[in-house]
């Protein structure tokens, strides 16, 4: 028997609750940056990224910009996933991708740090 899936409003909104996430971090630490200095407490913490300022800055500013991006695709891929797979495949494939989102920054901003890509923007 073919299991038959049904839109619900509930479903949709469970479905976009991983790229609204993303996008309400991204906004918080934009509304609330962690400040010009490495600090303990708040921000992009690594031990490249607490480095130097610029380090510090560029990491910070990058994770935000990438999370901003990634939140997105992550929202628009609710609808069809709602429309189109059972509410678990839809969780387990959109909560991965967040789980993904959330990893991937610290892979393409260590690599730049470890380029020196923070240092390209200094005059």
């Amino acid at each position: 028997m073919e299991e038959v899936i049904t839109f619900t409003w509930l479903n949709l909104g469970l479905n976009a609750i991983p790229g609204a996430l993303l996008w309400v971090i991204q906004a918080v630490v934009r509304r609330y940056p962690p400040g010009a200095e490495p600090n303990a407490t708040y921000g992009y913490r690594t031990k490249r990224s607490m480095a130097s300022p610029e380090a510090w800055a560029y990491a910070n500013r990058r994770s935000i910009d990438l999370y901003a991006v990634y939140s997105w695709p992550l929202m628009a891929a609710a609808v069809p996933f709602t429309l189109y797979a059972d509410l678990d495949t839809a969780q387990l494939v959109l909560y991965s991708a967040m789980t993904v989102a959330c990893v991937w920054p610290l892979v393409v901003i260590e690599r730049a740090l470890k380029r020196g890509d923070h240092l390209d923007n200094l005059s």
